[in-house]
Protein backbone atom coordinates (compact mmCIF):
# COMPACT_ATOMS: atom_id res chain seq x y z
CA UNK A 1 0.00 0.00 0.00
CA UNK A 2 1.18 3.37 -0.80
CA UNK A 3 2.87 5.49 2.13
CA UNK A 4 0.89 9.40 2.46
CA UNK A 5 3.70 11.84 3.39
CA UNK A 6 2.21 15.33 3.97
CA UNK A 7 5.11 17.54 3.81
CA UNK A 8 4.71 21.05 6.08
CA UNK A 9 6.22 23.76 4.13
CA UNK A 10 7.29 24.73 0.94
CA UNK A 11 10.96 25.87 1.14
CA UNK A 12 14.35 25.00 0.31
CA UNK A 13 13.93 21.81 2.53
CA UNK A 14 10.38 21.24 2.37
CA UNK A 15 10.76 21.10 -1.44
CA UNK A 16 13.35 18.93 -1.40
CA UNK A 17 11.64 16.44 1.42
CA UNK A 18 8.26 16.15 -0.87
CA UNK A 19 10.78 15.62 -4.06
CA UNK A 20 12.65 12.71 -2.92
CA UNK A 21 9.35 11.23 -0.70
CA UNK A 22 7.96 11.07 -4.30
CA UNK A 23 10.65 9.56 -6.30
CA UNK A 24 11.10 7.08 -3.13
CA UNK A 25 7.37 5.88 -3.87
CA UNK A 26 5.27 8.16 -1.41
CA UNK A 27 1.85 9.41 -2.22
CA UNK A 28 3.45 13.04 -1.09
CA UNK A 29 1.08 16.42 -0.62
CA UNK A 30 3.14 19.54 0.13
CA UNK A 31 1.26 22.18 2.32
CA UNK A 32 2.65 25.54 2.45
CA UNK A 33 1.22 29.04 3.84
CA UNK A 34 1.79 31.46 1.13
CA UNK A 35 0.40 31.77 -2.11
CA UNK A 36 3.87 30.91 -4.28
CA UNK A 37 6.68 28.96 -1.79
CA UNK A 38 10.08 29.19 -1.72
CA UNK A 39 9.67 32.91 -0.54
CA UNK A 40 13.16 32.86 1.08
CA UNK A 41 15.34 31.24 -1.91
CA UNK A 42 13.66 34.27 -3.78
CA UNK A 43 15.60 36.80 -1.68
CA UNK A 44 18.54 35.00 -0.97
CA UNK A 45 22.19 36.34 -2.41
CA UNK A 46 20.26 39.61 -2.98
CA UNK A 47 18.04 37.78 -5.86
CA UNK A 48 20.94 35.62 -7.30
CA UNK A 49 20.34 32.64 -4.57
CA UNK A 50 23.73 31.35 -3.19
CA UNK A 51 22.96 27.78 -3.83
CA UNK A 52 25.61 26.36 -2.20
CA UNK A 53 29.57 26.56 -1.18
CA UNK A 54 31.78 25.65 -3.69
CA UNK A 55 33.91 24.38 -0.72
CA UNK A 56 32.57 22.98 2.65
CA UNK A 57 33.99 23.43 6.42
CA UNK A 58 31.28 21.50 8.50
CA UNK A 59 33.68 23.43 11.51
CA UNK A 60 32.04 26.51 10.60
CA UNK A 61 28.31 25.28 11.39
CA UNK A 62 27.29 26.49 14.82
CA UNK A 63 24.95 24.49 17.58
CA UNK A 64 24.52 23.86 20.60
CA UNK A 65 23.89 20.06 19.94
CA UNK A 66 26.80 17.31 19.28
CA UNK A 67 28.51 18.75 16.67
CA UNK A 68 28.95 14.81 15.42
CA UNK A 69 25.48 14.21 14.94
CA UNK A 70 25.75 17.83 12.83
CA UNK A 71 28.08 16.02 10.66
CA UNK A 72 26.45 12.75 9.89
CA UNK A 73 23.15 14.73 8.80
CA UNK A 74 25.64 17.37 6.27
CA UNK A 75 27.37 13.79 5.11
CA UNK A 76 24.60 11.83 4.07
CA UNK A 77 24.27 14.02 0.64
CA UNK A 78 27.99 15.24 0.07
CA UNK A 79 28.12 18.76 -1.39
CA UNK A 80 29.43 17.26 -4.79
CA UNK A 81 26.39 15.23 -4.92
CA UNK A 82 24.11 18.16 -4.13
CA UNK A 83 25.43 20.33 -7.36
CA UNK A 84 25.45 17.29 -9.97
CA UNK A 85 21.22 17.13 -8.34
CA UNK A 86 21.03 21.18 -9.23
CA UNK A 87 22.81 20.80 -12.54
CA UNK A 88 22.24 17.47 -13.68
CA UNK A 89 18.68 16.54 -11.94
CA UNK A 90 16.95 20.20 -11.98
CA UNK A 91 19.18 21.36 -15.33
CA UNK A 92 20.36 24.33 -13.28
CA UNK A 93 23.70 25.00 -14.03
CA UNK A 94 26.02 26.76 -11.50
CA UNK A 95 28.93 29.23 -11.65
CA UNK A 96 31.23 29.70 -8.77
CA UNK A 97 31.59 33.58 -7.64
CA UNK A 98 35.78 33.07 -7.28
CA UNK A 99 36.72 35.30 -4.50
CA UNK A 100 33.38 34.47 -2.06
CA UNK A 101 33.97 30.99 -3.32
CA UNK A 102 30.14 30.83 -3.59
CA UNK A 103 27.95 28.85 -6.35
CA UNK A 104 25.26 30.47 -8.01
CA UNK A 105 23.23 29.69 -10.82
CA UNK A 106 24.06 30.67 -14.42
CA UNK A 107 21.48 32.46 -14.86
CA UNK A 108 21.80 34.48 -11.55
CA UNK A 109 18.36 34.39 -10.91
CA UNK A 110 16.92 32.49 -7.54
CA UNK A 111 13.59 32.71 -9.86
CA UNK A 112 14.99 29.81 -11.65
CA UNK A 113 16.24 27.84 -8.28
CA UNK A 114 12.51 28.24 -6.36
CA UNK A 115 10.64 27.38 -9.70
CA UNK A 116 13.05 24.22 -10.56
CA UNK A 117 12.73 22.50 -7.48
CA UNK A 118 8.65 23.63 -7.48
CA UNK A 119 8.41 22.39 -11.15
CA UNK A 120 10.27 19.06 -10.23
CA UNK A 121 8.54 18.01 -7.47
CA UNK A 122 4.98 18.41 -9.68
CA UNK A 123 6.67 16.63 -12.59
CA UNK A 124 7.55 13.81 -9.90
CA UNK A 125 3.77 13.69 -8.41
CA UNK A 126 3.98 15.72 -6.16
CA UNK A 127 0.50 17.73 -5.11
CA UNK A 128 0.62 20.88 -3.93
CA UNK A 129 -1.87 23.27 -1.21
CA UNK A 130 -0.27 26.44 -1.04
CA UNK A 131 -1.89 28.89 0.47
CA UNK A 132 -2.79 26.50 3.35
CA UNK A 133 -1.96 27.46 7.38
CA UNK A 134 -1.29 24.20 9.50
CA UNK A 135 -2.28 24.56 12.71
CA UNK A 136 -1.73 21.25 14.45
CA UNK A 137 0.18 18.02 13.75
CA UNK A 138 -0.72 15.29 16.07
CA UNK A 139 -0.09 11.25 16.36
CA UNK A 140 -3.38 9.04 15.82
CA UNK A 141 -3.72 5.50 15.31
CA UNK A 142 -4.22 5.72 11.73
CA UNK A 143 -0.95 7.77 11.47
CA UNK A 144 -0.67 11.26 11.74
CA UNK A 145 -3.44 14.19 11.91
CA UNK A 146 -2.43 17.39 10.52
CA UNK A 147 -4.91 20.31 11.18
CA UNK A 148 -5.53 23.19 9.09
CA UNK A 149 -6.68 26.51 9.65
CA UNK A 150 -10.55 26.73 7.23
CA UNK A 151 -9.98 23.28 5.49
CA UNK A 152 -10.71 19.52 7.56
CA UNK A 153 -8.01 17.86 8.70
CA UNK A 154 -5.75 15.91 6.51
CA UNK A 155 -4.29 12.08 7.64
CA UNK A 156 -0.90 11.17 6.40
CA UNK A 157 1.10 7.86 7.52
CA UNK A 158 4.24 10.38 7.74
CA UNK A 159 4.65 14.23 8.32
CA UNK A 160 7.93 15.97 7.42
CA UNK A 161 7.84 19.62 9.30
CA UNK A 162 9.86 22.61 7.20
CA UNK A 163 8.15 25.29 8.22
CA UNK A 164 11.31 27.09 8.87
CA UNK A 165 12.30 29.22 11.96
CA UNK A 166 11.44 32.94 13.02
CA UNK A 167 13.93 35.10 10.40
CA UNK A 168 12.74 37.08 7.75
CA UNK A 169 8.56 36.78 8.54
CA UNK A 170 7.31 38.42 6.15
CA UNK A 171 8.26 35.44 3.96
CA UNK A 172 6.26 33.16 6.15
CA UNK A 173 8.29 32.20 8.80
CA UNK A 174 6.35 32.08 12.13
CA UNK A 175 7.67 29.86 14.04
CA UNK A 176 4.42 28.15 14.45
CA UNK A 177 6.30 24.95 13.59
CA UNK A 178 8.46 25.18 16.54
CA UNK A 179 5.93 25.97 18.66
CA UNK A 180 4.35 22.66 17.05
CA UNK A 181 7.41 20.82 18.36
CA UNK A 182 7.93 22.16 21.55
CA UNK A 183 4.04 20.87 22.28
CA UNK A 184 4.86 17.09 21.06
CA UNK A 185 7.76 16.93 23.71
CA UNK A 186 10.87 17.59 21.88
CA UNK A 187 14.31 19.32 23.59
CA UNK A 188 14.31 22.70 22.18
CA UNK A 189 17.48 25.31 22.32
CA UNK A 190 15.91 29.07 22.98
CA UNK A 191 15.86 30.27 19.59
CA UNK A 192 17.35 33.84 18.62
CA UNK A 193 18.38 36.00 15.38
CA UNK A 194 21.53 34.79 13.42
CA UNK A 195 23.32 36.52 10.69
CA UNK A 196 21.44 40.10 11.27
CA UNK A 197 23.59 43.25 11.07
CA UNK A 198 24.02 45.07 14.68
CA UNK A 199 22.91 48.55 15.24
CA UNK A 200 25.19 50.96 16.65
CA UNK A 201 24.63 54.38 18.76
CA UNK A 202 27.74 55.84 17.89
CA UNK A 203 27.48 58.73 15.08
CA UNK A 204 31.62 58.85 14.05
CA UNK A 205 30.70 55.28 13.01
CA UNK A 206 27.04 55.72 11.32
CA UNK A 207 28.65 58.96 9.19
CA UNK A 208 30.60 56.53 7.50
CA UNK A 209 27.45 55.16 6.22
CA UNK A 210 28.49 53.38 2.61
CA UNK A 211 31.92 52.71 3.11
CA UNK A 212 32.60 48.90 3.02
CA UNK A 213 36.36 47.10 2.78
CA UNK A 214 37.30 44.19 4.18
CA UNK A 215 38.60 43.11 7.66
CA UNK A 216 38.99 40.41 10.70
CA UNK A 217 36.45 40.59 13.26
CA UNK A 218 36.30 39.35 16.12
CA UNK A 219 33.10 38.85 18.63
CA UNK A 220 33.34 37.69 22.25
CA UNK A 221 31.05 36.85 25.25
CA UNK A 222 31.47 35.10 28.59
CA UNK A 223 29.76 32.10 26.76
CA UNK A 224 30.64 32.64 23.21
CA UNK A 225 32.88 33.08 20.53
CA UNK A 226 33.54 33.61 16.89
CA UNK A 227 35.38 35.15 14.41
CA UNK A 228 34.80 35.71 10.16
CA UNK A 229 37.36 37.63 7.86
CA UNK A 230 35.44 39.16 4.67
CA UNK A 231 33.53 42.02 4.04
CA UNK A 232 32.37 44.91 6.48
CA UNK A 233 29.55 47.57 5.71
CA UNK A 234 29.04 50.30 7.48
CA UNK A 235 25.15 51.54 7.43
CA UNK A 236 23.22 54.07 8.76
CA UNK A 237 22.14 52.34 11.55
CA UNK A 238 25.37 50.36 12.31
CA UNK A 239 27.13 47.62 10.88
CA UNK A 240 26.52 44.68 8.35
CA UNK A 241 28.54 42.21 5.30
CA UNK A 242 29.49 39.30 5.98
CA UNK A 243 31.76 39.52 8.77
CA UNK A 244 29.35 41.02 10.81
CA UNK A 245 26.44 38.73 10.00
CA UNK A 246 29.06 35.78 10.80
CA UNK A 247 29.66 36.76 14.24
CA UNK A 248 26.42 38.80 15.14
CA UNK A 249 25.25 35.51 16.87
CA UNK A 250 27.69 36.29 19.56
CA UNK A 251 26.29 39.35 20.44
CA UNK A 252 22.86 38.22 20.13
CA UNK A 253 23.01 35.83 22.68
CA UNK A 254 24.99 37.89 24.97
CA UNK A 255 21.82 40.26 24.86
CA UNK A 256 19.25 37.74 25.57
CA UNK A 257 21.18 36.17 28.92
CA UNK A 258 22.70 37.65 31.91
CA UNK A 259 26.24 38.01 31.21
CA UNK A 260 28.01 41.25 29.91
CA UNK A 261 27.42 42.29 26.27
CA UNK A 262 29.79 40.94 24.42
CA UNK A 263 33.12 42.61 22.49
CA UNK A 264 33.23 42.90 18.94
CA UNK A 265 37.14 43.51 17.83
CA UNK A 266 37.86 44.51 14.35
CA UNK A 267 41.67 44.48 12.56
CA UNK A 268 40.76 47.09 9.83
CA UNK A 269 43.56 45.96 7.46
CA UNK A 270 45.72 43.05 6.66
CA UNK A 271 48.61 44.47 8.44
CA UNK A 272 49.32 43.57 11.69
CA UNK A 273 51.44 45.65 14.78
CA UNK A 274 54.61 45.51 13.30
CA UNK A 275 53.54 46.24 9.98
CA UNK A 276 51.65 49.28 11.24
CA UNK A 277 55.12 50.29 13.05
CA UNK A 278 56.66 50.26 9.80
CA UNK A 279 54.03 52.20 7.74
CA UNK A 280 54.13 54.65 10.62
CA UNK A 281 57.98 55.38 11.32
CA UNK A 282 59.19 58.65 10.29
CA UNK A 283 58.93 59.56 6.34
CA UNK A 284 59.90 63.34 5.86
CA UNK A 285 57.40 65.69 6.25
CA UNK A 286 54.37 62.46 5.76
CA UNK A 287 51.34 63.29 8.08
CA UNK A 288 49.76 60.24 10.06
CA UNK A 289 46.95 60.48 8.18
CA UNK A 290 48.56 60.40 5.08
CA UNK A 291 50.29 57.40 5.92
CA UNK A 292 46.97 55.44 7.09
CA UNK A 293 44.94 56.35 3.74
CA UNK A 294 47.92 54.92 1.51
CA UNK A 295 45.97 51.74 3.53
CA UNK A 296 42.32 52.92 3.97
CA UNK A 297 39.43 54.92 2.54
CA UNK A 298 40.20 58.29 3.78
CA UNK A 299 37.14 58.84 6.10
CA UNK A 300 37.55 56.13 8.63
CA UNK A 301 41.30 56.68 8.45
CA UNK A 302 40.56 60.28 9.65
CA UNK A 303 37.48 58.86 12.10
CA UNK A 304 40.16 55.87 13.71
CA UNK A 305 42.78 58.71 14.41
CA UNK A 306 39.94 60.78 16.09
CA UNK A 307 38.93 57.10 18.37
CA UNK A 308 43.18 56.99 18.74
CA UNK A 309 42.89 60.50 20.27
CA UNK A 310 45.37 61.45 17.65
CA UNK A 311 45.60 64.98 15.47
CA UNK A 312 45.24 63.69 11.85
CA UNK A 313 47.75 66.12 10.70
CA UNK A 314 50.34 65.57 13.01
CA UNK A 315 53.54 64.49 11.06
CA UNK A 316 55.05 60.85 11.56
CA UNK A 317 58.19 62.33 13.22
CA UNK A 318 56.12 64.06 15.47
CA UNK A 319 54.31 61.64 17.46
CA UNK A 320 55.14 59.80 20.53
CA UNK A 321 55.78 56.25 21.65
CA UNK A 322 52.28 56.45 23.26
CA UNK A 323 50.39 57.59 20.48
CA UNK A 324 51.76 55.41 17.98
CA UNK A 325 50.99 52.73 20.47
CA UNK A 326 47.03 53.89 20.50
CA UNK A 327 46.86 54.01 16.69
CA UNK A 328 48.66 50.41 16.00
CA UNK A 329 46.14 49.20 18.78
CA UNK A 330 43.17 50.43 17.42
CA UNK A 331 43.45 49.49 13.63
CA UNK A 332 44.80 46.35 14.56
CA UNK A 333 42.73 44.82 17.84
CA UNK A 334 40.23 47.97 18.18
CA UNK A 335 36.71 47.79 19.39
CA UNK A 336 33.63 48.18 17.51
CA UNK A 337 31.06 50.23 19.68
CA UNK A 338 27.57 48.27 19.09
CA UNK A 339 24.38 48.59 21.39
CA UNK A 340 21.71 46.50 19.39
CA UNK A 341 20.76 44.02 16.86
CA UNK A 342 18.37 44.31 13.59
CA UNK A 343 16.69 40.68 15.27
CA UNK A 344 14.72 38.42 12.85
CA UNK A 345 13.68 41.29 10.39
CA UNK A 346 16.47 41.06 8.86
CA UNK A 347 18.47 37.89 10.26
CA UNK A 348 18.89 35.42 7.88
CA UNK A 349 18.53 32.27 9.64
CA UNK A 350 16.95 31.52 13.01
CA UNK A 351 19.80 29.80 15.86
CA UNK A 352 18.77 27.25 18.20
CA UNK A 353 15.45 24.72 18.08
CA UNK A 354 14.89 20.94 18.36
CA UNK A 355 17.99 19.67 19.56
CA UNK A 356 19.61 17.30 17.28
CA UNK A 357 20.00 14.28 19.47
CA UNK A 358 16.06 14.87 19.02
CA UNK A 359 16.33 13.24 16.05
CA UNK A 360 17.80 9.90 14.12
CA UNK A 361 20.53 11.68 12.07
CA UNK A 362 20.48 9.18 9.19
CA UNK A 363 16.76 9.59 8.65
CA UNK A 364 15.73 12.76 10.44
CA UNK A 365 12.83 11.46 11.90
CA UNK A 366 11.88 12.31 15.79
CA UNK A 367 13.28 9.78 18.52
CA UNK A 368 9.91 11.10 20.41
CA UNK A 369 7.23 9.63 18.13
CA UNK A 370 7.67 7.44 14.74
CA UNK A 371 6.57 8.84 11.54
CA UNK A 372 7.62 12.31 12.30
CA UNK A 373 10.41 14.01 10.43
CA UNK A 374 11.96 17.27 10.75
CA UNK A 375 14.83 19.13 8.36
CA UNK A 376 16.05 22.68 7.72
CA UNK A 377 15.50 25.52 9.94
CA UNK A 378 13.68 24.30 12.82
CA UNK A 379 17.00 22.00 14.11
CA UNK A 380 19.28 23.19 16.13
CA UNK A 381 21.92 24.00 13.32
CA UNK A 382 23.03 27.21 11.29
CA UNK A 383 25.79 27.87 9.35
CA UNK A 384 27.77 31.11 7.73
CA UNK A 385 27.01 33.27 4.94
CA UNK A 386 27.85 31.81 1.31
CA UNK A 387 25.27 28.73 0.73
CA UNK A 388 26.21 26.69 4.11
CA UNK A 389 22.42 26.75 5.06
CA UNK A 390 20.89 26.00 1.72
CA UNK A 391 23.08 22.90 2.33
CA UNK A 392 21.81 21.95 5.33
CA UNK A 393 18.62 22.33 4.10
CA UNK A 394 18.95 20.49 1.04
CA UNK A 395 20.96 17.45 2.79
CA UNK A 396 18.36 17.14 5.70
CA UNK A 397 15.32 17.69 3.35
CA UNK A 398 16.67 14.77 1.24
CA UNK A 399 17.22 12.74 4.55
CA UNK A 400 13.47 13.33 5.84
CA UNK A 401 11.70 12.86 2.22
CA UNK A 402 13.48 9.24 1.85
CA UNK A 403 12.83 8.34 5.00
CA UNK A 404 9.42 9.20 5.41
CA UNK A 405 8.76 7.70 2.12
CA UNK A 406 9.88 4.25 3.56
CA UNK A 407 7.35 2.45 6.05
CA UNK A 408 8.96 1.73 9.39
Amino acid sequence: MTRRVIVVGAGAAGSTAAIFAAEAGADTLLVERTRDGGRKILISGGGRCNVLPARLDESRFVTDSSPHLLRKMVRAWPLNEQRRFFEQTLGIPLVEEVESAKLFPASQKARDVRDGLLGYARARGVAMRMATRVTGISPSAAGWRVELEDHSPLMADAVVVATGGLSVPNTGSDGAGLAMLAALGHQMHPTYAALTPLTAQAPEYTALAGVSLSVVLTARSEEHAAQATGGFLFTHRGYSGPTVLNVSHVAVRARMGHSSAARVAVQWTPLGEAEWEAVLAPQGGRTVLGALRGVLPERLASVLLSVARVDATRTLAELRREERRRIVATLVQGELPWHGDEGYKKAEVTGGGVALGEVHPRSMESRRHPGLFLCGEVLDAFGPIGGYNFLWAWATGRSAGLAAASAS
